[in-house]
Formats: structure tokens, sequence, C-alpha cells
């Protein structure tokens, strides 16, 4: 082999060598891209589900104080249903009463 072969040669292999070390720096930077986008990717899919499950957190809150509401207002009307009805047995009890009492003074005043 001629010298000029053999440089020939020797700069091939140096350009190699380099290329391969460009190669892997270039591999090892689109990796640590890759775990950068990927890292923020996972940030924002966490930040959304956080805002999903709040929003849900409300709506399921907003829904369950409706409900209790709705509950609370059914058992009040309830109530005061039933105490018209006693209010009205009391009041017709009290007449009876009344009645019952004037009919013994009238026997005792007769």
């Amino acid at each position: 082999m001629s010298e000029a072969q053999l440089s020939v040669v020797s700069r091939l292999i140096v350009e190699f060598e380099d290329n391969v070390k460009k190669a892997k720096h270039a591999t090892s930077d689109d990796a640590k891209r890759l775990i950068l986008r990927a890292q923020a990717i996972s940030e924002q899919l966490k930040l959304v589900a956080e805002s999903v499950i709040a929003e849900s957190e409300k709506t399921i809150n907003s829904e369950k104080q409706a409900l209790i509401d709705s509950i609370r207002k059914k058992f009040n009307e309830e109530r005061e249903n039933e105490i018209s009805q006693i209010r009205r047995k009391a009041e017709s009890n009290l007449d009876l009463a009344a009645a019952e009492v004037l009919r013994a003074l009238e026997g005792a005043y007769k």
C-alpha cells in the first residue's frame, strides 16, 4: 500500500469515527428531547386529569346538594301536611270537648 492510500484510509477511519461520535451525540440529544417532551406531555395530561376530576367533583357535589334540597323540601312539605292534619284533629277534638263541657254545664244547671 502506498502512502497516499494509507493517508486516505486513515482519513476515512478518522472521518468514520467522527461520524460515529456525531451519531451517538445526536442520538443522546434526541433521546433527551424525547424524554423532556414525554415529561411535558405527562404534566399536561396530569393537569387535564386534575381539571376533569375537579369538574366531576363539582358536578357530583352540585347534584348531591340538589338531591338533599329536594329531600329536605319533600320532608318539610310532608311534615307541614301532618302538622295541619294534627291541628285540624286537635281543633275538632277541642270543639267536641267544648261541646261536651257545655252539655255537662247545661245538665248541671237544669
